[in-house]
Order: C-alpha cells, then sequence, then structure tokens
C-alpha cells in the first residue's frame, strides 16, 4: 500500500481536489485563519465537496507538512496518478526536463506549462524529483492538472519521440536556431527539451534533437534560470489555438 502524500499551501491544495484525480483523505486547516479571504474561499469549497476539515494551531500544521509554506492548509491525498509514457505519444507537444535536480524549478516549469498549454511533461525515472510536496508547491497545484510520465531515461524519452515524428527542441546556451523561426513552422507534434541546473541537456540529445536554440541575451547576467528559460520557450513553441 502505498504511503499517503501531504500537500501544503491553498492554491495546490484546491488543485489537488479540484483536479479529482487523488482520492482525498482529509484537510487540516489554520483555526486563526478565518480572516483570510483565501483560507475562507477553500473552507467553503471544501465544504461544498464534502472534504473532512479540521481546524488546528499552526504548530501542527508544521509538524504535518514540516515547513511553515503551508499557508494555513495541508492535505492528506493518495499517491499522484502519472500517466504511462506510450499513452502521451501523439499528443501535440510534450516538455522533457532532463536532470532538473531542483523541486522549485521543475514546479515553476510545470506551472508555466499549464498556462501555455503543454499538458504532458516527461521526468527521468532516476535523477529528478517526482510530484513531490514542494514541486506541488511551486507549480501552485498546476501539476494536479498535467499529464507526467517517470517511464524512460532521457535519451530513450527522446529516440521514442524521434522515431513517433515529434521535432526534437533542446534549449542550450549556444545554440543557434530562434525559437520564433521553430514555432513559425509550426510542427504538429514538438518535444521541447530543458536540461538541468549544471549539466545542462546531454551531448546526446543536444547531437539528436532537430534544433538547438539559445534564448538572445544582453543583460549582465549570463545565464537564465532553467525554469525562466523554459516560460519563455514554452511561450514561444506554444500550441496554436484551431
Amino acid at each position: 500500500m502505498e504511503t499517503p502524500s501531504r500537500i501544503y499551501g491553498i492554491n495546490p491544495v484546491f488543485e489537488a481536489v479540484r483536479a479529482g484525480r487523488r482520492e482525498i483523505h482529509r484537510v487540516w486547516l489554520n483555526r486563526e485563519g478565518n480572516n483570510n479571504p483565501r483560507q475562507r474561499k477553500l473552507a467553503n469549497f471544501l465544504s461544498s465537496r464534502n472534504i473532512p476539515v479540521e481546524m488546528v494551531d499552526k504548530g501542527t500544521l508544521f509538524n504535518l507538512c514540516g515547513t511553515r509554506e503551508h499557508q494555513g492548509a495541508v492535505l492528506e491525498a493518495g499517491p499522484f496518478p502519472y500517466t504511462p509514457f506510450a499513452e502521451m505519444l501523439g499528443r501535440s507537444r510534450m516538455v522533457l526536463l532532463d536532470s532538473i535536480e531542483d523541486p522549485h524549478n521543475e514546479g515553476a516549469i510545470m506551472r508555466s506549462a499549464d498556462v501555455f498549454g503543454w499538458q504532458n511533461i516527461l521526468l527521468p525515472r532516476r535523477g529528478a524529483p517526482l510530484v513531490i510536496p514542494s514541486v506541488a508547491k511551486t507549480s501552485a497545484g498546476a501539476c494536479e492538472h498535467l499529464s507526467i510520465a517517470v517511464n524512460c531515461s532521457p535519451n530513450q524519452y527522446v529516440k521514442i519521440a524521434k522515431d513517433e515524428g515529434y521535432v526534437i527542441v533542446a534549449l542550450d546556451g549556444a545554440g543557434k536556431a530562434s525559437l520564433p523561426d521553430i514555432a513559425a513552422t509550426r510542427p504538429e507534434r514538438l518535444l521541447l527539451v530543458v536540461g538541468g541546473e549544471d549539466a545542462g541537456v546531454s551531448q546526446f540529445i543536444l547531437n539528436t534533437a532537430d534544433y538547438v536554440a539559445a534564448i538572445p541575451q544582453s543583460g549582465h547576467v549570463n545565464s537564465l534560470n532553467a525554469s525562466v528559460a523554459a516560460a519563455i520557450a514554452l511561450y514561444l513553441c506554444r500550441p496554436q489555438k484551431t
């Protein structure tokens, strides 16, 4: 039997319930948060869904989730429902996180992916955070609405996607391709690869990619944070509305 997950933060708790993909066990709310309009809205929403709620103090909330970032809300739910990679093949847009080790970067990329219509996230089966509570918090609950696979290594994802007709676009500071130019070709299927904070995209993927693209910079800082670079690319190459 899998261990229940404790999600913290008002938005992650709200989205986990709203998405309806996890089994919801119970919720703890800050008993001193009645004057917080966001917590009141969450409490009313939980009541409308008949979710059991226990009012507790901040110390109890901290003990439940191990962080002060709970915003007065902690939820106990079933495990996150990952999606088999095979079920994603054929969908128009996928984003692969290659060696991203920081849960906050991972969660931020998921939030941007949801905003810009990229509903399919590929995580390596080893070496990257899964959908742990800190990822859910940083994603503002967006992860609850995404299809997320953890089946393969980054190289395997790319090889399979290429065989299935995906255009492979890798982000790299030395890239020569233009993201707007790539988007202008309106590829039917596109896999965007975002590299880790230190290692970047692997050499195999850089060699395999149809395009290696950089984001032009003119400031004094020599590189963008991985999640910021990903957000720019996700926006520029977002799915076109039909």
